[in-house]
């Protein structure tokens, strides 16, 4: 018993330096992450900070304007992260310097030339340095961090290999659960402790360990023939029997009849294929109640030779969570502490099964907005610290309703009971609601999400569980699907729309499984000559029954299932070969098309894919334009960028669609080079509104787009262009290509060879 003691400190000893090697790796490698982010963001905004002062600072020394010099020179000292600043020209006659007093040990520096002339003519006439704090490889703190890093790593490998020894020994030792000690037994003895029932029984093992000891663990031992060996404390005050009238009684007399072959059958199967079981099963009580229980048996041997079950079991009724108990492993969600799926649907049967006529039941779902973003954005680690925030904040709705679970990812469930059940659903949802009003603290970062809330009544609208689940689930991708961050109660004709979803998702398989997936080809008209430069393919689902399937019915859902991909590849190849029939009806191989890429198109190996199809057909990549929306920047990820990166490789050129409609449009501009900008519709259609003040606005703002534009080196595209009028002013304006029905609605390819 010693040694296992001792082993049983050693392994914990060993789990304990783990953890904290753990701990002060993870701290250590977030902090040199953080060193090095703000190393790139700060020399990031000094490299734009001395590119746009220099041009300024260039003409005010070759004009011998110190003052203006001077201004530049404190509006740079005083910008963020700035420690100082040196300005000298190449004849020595001007050496400015601005320093707060660090070290220069301490600081980074970046240097620019100071080149007079509008294209450099006069060649290099001064230069500029600025200082910044240097927190990386150069930094004290940065080599301390990366040391502690290395001692962690060490440690925790250590550690690992130390443990697994341990384990190793412990195993090659017997592998058997230790002993208590019981009649006749000394520390010392090591044979197979025995102890004669009363009843005349035969000789049988005494409780062994801890486990028999415990007041919490209903844990029992049984012999191959079915009989109660031994049981724990917990057994017995929670079953309200007594150890005399238990032990060498046959398992199954504590079980409901119908259960009774099952346990039988159970035990059985675990001797003859040595695997442990598990499930439910009707456990009787020493009052006579019956009540649901949860069990796990598992085969123990006795240094002797012979062979018993170890089965520990726990009423579930304490899934509920309001007793206070623990929920059982078996229906418990590791990441929340709350019930599981499978724990809810069977708790939520019962609760329905043994409602009174005047009680009325909620099922409310509650689904996090945009969480799959979190994921990707942040990584999973804090995903999963914004699941367990979420839960803590709204620990005080969740511990008023009757059952509260995660069901899975960021999907969670409630269920409430009773004749108020109504207005006490409701005020738990806001309550939700509210839990996400804040952004959650996930480390540096403050992270922002929202919930989306369906919420389904028995008997009003499902009669039973599953369709309860199902109507609130439906309620809530509802409210999802007009934006989330809200509350929907169901509603019967959101069947109807179900049905019609699950109907375009029909559509949307059988157009990739049969080809079905075409262009429409929309002219793109010079506007000063009238001619055609180009098609824009509009993508179009040529049903067999149907007929042609606007984008507006499908392009969202293929969206968001990711058939988009397969569906667009179709559309590539068409397109390539509808501006190959094109081209050559009008004689003219500068013709170009523009097609369109979402988010979940952008992959390197769909580009990988254009540029193959490109070269089957024999296109230039510099006649392909791939247009792409505000969306397609909030992605923020590597494989966005790098795809991006890789169409400009190639040749291709890349179009910014519906500008200055989202938030961001103009910095999304400076984050990637673009070639063409295609003002939105609105704003075109906007210059000929009848109020003459909106009006004006819509020209102003397209006179603001052009501007920028031009700066930006920039192609525009005025789309929605619909009457002369509003051609008329776009190209007055400076814009050199429309789009719209005034020249063409979107044509069949047949239709588009006659145009051209």
């Amino acid at each position: 018993m010693i040694r296992l003691r001792f082993q049983k400190d050693l392994l914990i000893a060993l789990s304990g330096a783990c953890l904290a090697s753990l701990a002060l790796l993870t701290v250590s490698l977030y902090s040199l992450w953080t060193i090095q982010t703000d190393h790139v963001r700060v020399s990031r905004h000094v490299a734009q900070l001395a590119e746009i002062s220099a041009p300024g600072l260039a003409a005010s020394l070759a004009a011998a304007d110190y003052a203006t010099i001077e201004k530049i020179a404190a509006a740079i000292k005083n910008a963020p992260d700035i420690e100082k600043l040196e300005i000298r020209n190449e004849t020595g006659t001007l050496d400015l310097m601005l320093q707060d007093g660090s070290s220069d040990a301490d600081l980074a520096s970046l240097t620019r030339p100071l080149v007079a002339g509008p294209d450099g003519d006069a060649g290099q006439i001064g230069r500029i340095r600025i200082y910044f704090p240097d927190r990386t490889a150069s930094h004290a703190g940065f080599w301390w961090i990366s040391l502690a890093a290395a001692m962690a790593a060490g440690t925790l490998l250590w550690g690992i290999w130390r443990l697994r020894r341990a384990l190793e020994r412990d195993i090659a030792h017997g592998n058997q659960l230790p002993y208590g000690k019981g009649p006749g037994r000394g520390r010392g003895d090591n044979r197979s402790p025995q102890r004669r029932d009363g009843a005349g029984q035969e000789d049988i093992p005494a409780p062994f360990g801890h486990l028999f000891d415990s007041e919490t663990h209903m844990a029992s031992l049984v012999s191959e023939e079915g009989h109660l060996v031994d049981v724990s404390k917990g057994w017995l005050t929670r079953s309200g029997y007594r150890r005399e009238a238990v032990v060498g009684v046959k398992i199954t007399e504590f079980l409901a009849d119908p259960d009774r072959e099952m346990i039988r059958k159970r035990l059985s199967d675990m001797r003859t294929e040595q695997r442990p079981q598990k499930g439910t099963l009707r456990f009787r009580r020493a009052d006579g109640s019956v009540s649901d229980v949860w069990f796990s048996a598992t085969a123990v041997f006795m240094p002797d030779g012979k062979a018993y079950t170890l089965s520990v079991i726990q009423d579930i009724s304490e899934l509920t969570g309001k007793s206070g108990k623990p929920i059982t492993a078996e229906f418990s969600d590791y990441l929340t502490g709350l019930v599981n799926r499978v724990g809810f649907e069977k708790m939520l049967a019962d609760l329905v099964a043994g409602a009174a006529p005047e009680d009325r039941i909620a099922c409310l779902i509650v689904d996090l907005d945009r969480f799959k973003a979190v994921n990707d954005h942040h990584g999973y680690a804090a995903g999963e610290e914004i699941l367990r925030a979420f839960v803590k904040r709204a620990a005080g709705a969740l511990q008023t309703a009757s059952l509260s679970a995660r069901l899975g990812g960021d999907e969670f469930a409630v269920a409430v009971a009773g004749a108020d059940a109504p207005s006490t659903a409701a005020s738990i949802a806001r309550a939700l609601h509210a839990a996400t009003a804040e952004p959650f603290q996930i480390g540096a970062a403050a992270i922002s999400v929202t919930v989306s809330i369906g919420i389904a009544f028995s008997p009003e609208d499902a009669t039973d569980s599953e369709d309860l689940i199902r109507f609130a689930a439906i309620a809530a991708t509802s409210r999802k699907a007009e934006g989330g961050n809200g509350i929907r109660n169901f509603e019967p004709q959101m069947l109807a729309s179900r049905k019609r979803r699950r109907e375009t998702e029909a559509d949307i398989l059988r157009g990739i499984e049969e080809n079905l997936f075409e262009p429409n080809f929309q002219p793109i008209t010079c506007l000063k000559s009238g001619q055609i430069i180009g098609f824009e393919a509009l993508m179009r689902l040529n049903h067999p029954e149907k007929g042609l399937i606007p984008p507006a019915e499908f392009i969202a859902i293929a969206e968001e299932t990711k058939w988009i991909d397969r569906a667009g590849r179709q559309l590539f190849t068409k397109s390539l070969s509808g501006l190959g029939a094109l081209s050559r009806a009008r004689g003219d191989d500068r013709l170009h098309i523009a097609v369109n890429l979402s988010p979940v198109q952008l992959t390197p190996q769909k580009v990988a894919f254009m540029a193959d199809e490109l070269k089957a057909h024999g296109i230039d990549a510099g006649r392909l334009t791939v247009e792409i929306t505000e969306a397609v920047f909030m992605e923020d990820s590597r494989r966005v960028s790098d795809s991006l990166r890789m169409l400009k490789e190639m040749g291709c050129r890349i179009a910014l669609d519906d500008f200055g409609t989202g938030y961001s449009s103009l910095s999304y501009l400076t984050r990637f080079h673009v070639d063409t900008i295609k003002i939105d519709q609105t704003f075109t259609k906007g210059l000929t509104h009848s109020d003459a003040v909106l009006a004006a606005r819509s020209r102003r703002l397209i006179e603001g787009i052009v501007a920028i534009a031009r700066k930006m080196d920039c192609t525009m595209v005025a789309e929605g262009v619909e009457d002369e009028e509003q051609a008329e002013q776009v190209r007055a304006i400076g814009v050199a290509y429309g789009q719209g029905y005034l020249f063409s609605p979107p044509l069949p390819l047949e239709a588009a060879l006659k145009r051209v």
